[in-house]
């Protein structure tokens, strides 16, 4: 089939290729497109895609679609469709499937895990295609977006979003590859659920940004519902590192997996709260004690005025609407600040230290409550 211009794919989310290679590995592709021979046989027979040794990657849509068809192939095993205008896009070999049947997805998003290798199989309004030829295309996309500046599916490029996990991420990757279909799969059977602070804190973290107007700071699209940019990027780092320790949290309690770099400390914790998890009972759950206030919810971030000139600070406490009154700072400060090299609670003693003061107070008033209660 030759390529015409109607056949030009288009998408509001821009565009991705299947997977990204990792670093120091050159992915191989195992068997081409069209007429093959089989090695053991002698025998020839028509391939109806091709095929790529990538073990256990994450599989992403390629543009803006909606998912076509999820189903078992006696020949590609656990197989997904997906639906790209008039194209669709099949992987096959796949060990799990995270974007299920009439599901609408976005460039970049993942929607699979492959298996041992993985297939791909290319058609245009029913017409089979060369999938080789259609990923040119594709990557042509791609290059053309970048130069003419077109929005990527990286919503924070030129910032990196950096967690409190840096030091470990490779080993999480690796995590993630291996347990993240069954943290998925728990998640959604109800076998294991998301504590409940973690919880509180996701649903503080977007009230709050939706009072600070951190969204719809850019126009939203398919890719970026939420108009997310630049000033959204305390908040995008706030909840990576919420989902990164949930996830951390669950393979110490489901599976007894910790990070390489964690102390004795660290897993003796997570193993008393695996027993809790587990229905071992807590002798102190029956205890009338209002621990609210052991636990105040206290937010704290930087922004310029319009011509970037001058800087404020603004703390929230206690999920108070409107917050305290906001302090001027130094230009190099909200830089440190912004950076994650300034502690929250050390910022929030130095520019709102009244607050800081009752915040103390709230928690040793219920240190006290606690201690009386148990005859301490």
């Amino acid at each position: 089939m030759k390529y015409t211009e109607e056949m030009i794919l288009q998408s509001e989310s821009g565009y991705c290729m299947p997977f990204e290679e990792q670093q120091g590995k050159d992915v191989e592709l195992s068997l081409g497109y069209g007429e093959q021979t089989d090695p053991a046989t002698g025998e020839k027979f028509f391939h109806h895609g091709i095929d790529f040794n990538v073990r256990c990657y994450t599989l992403s849509a390629l543009a803006s679609g909606i998912v076509s068809g999820v189903g078992n192939d006696s020949g590609h095993g656990i197989c997904q469709t997906i639906r790209y205008g008039e194209y669709e896009v099949t992987y096959g070999n796949l060990s799990n499937v995270f974007a299920q049947f009439g599901q609408r997805v976005k460039a970049g998003q993942t929607v699979a895990l492959s298996g041992d290798k993985l297939h791909i199989a290319v058609r245009f309004k029913g017409e089979e295609l060369n999938p080789l030829e259609f990923l040119t295309m594709l990557y042509g996309n791609i290059q053309a977006m970048r130069q003419a500046g077109g929005h990527e599916t990286d919503y924070f490029s030129g910032l990196e979003l950096k967690t409190d996990y840096e030091h470990d991420k490779r080993e999480i990757e690796e995590l993630m590859l291996r347990f993240l279909p069954h943290y998925m799969e728990d998640l959604r059977h109800g076998t294991y659920t998301l504590p409940r602070n973690t919880e509180q804190s996701l649903r503080h973290i977007f009230t709050v940004g939706a009072m600070k107007e951190y969204f719809y700071e850019n126009m939203p699209s398919m890719a970026n519902p939420l108009g997310l940019g630049h000033k959204a990027l305390p908040l995008a780092c706030k909840v990576q590192n919420l989902l990164i320790a949930d996830f951390l949290h669950y393979l110490a309690l489901r599976h007894d997996v910790y990070l390489s770099t964690a102390d004795g400390d660290v897993k003796k914790k997570l193993h008393d709260e695996a027993l809790t998890y587990n229905g071992v009972i807590d002798p102190l759950a029956e205890l009338d004690i209002d621990i609210q206030s052991f636990d105040i919810p206290r937010l704290v971030t930087v922004y310029p005025d319009r011509a970037g000139v001058r800087w404020w600070t603004k703390a929230w406490f206690n999920n108070r609407e409107e917050g305290e009154t906001s302090v001027e700072i130094e230009r190099e400060q909200a830089i440190r600040f912004m950076q994650d090299n300034i502690e929250k609670d050390a910022w929030l003693e130095e520019f709102f230290p009244r607050q800081m003061e009752v915040y103390h107070n709230a928690i040793e008033q219920t240190k006290e409550q606690l201690l009386k209660q148990i005859n301490i």
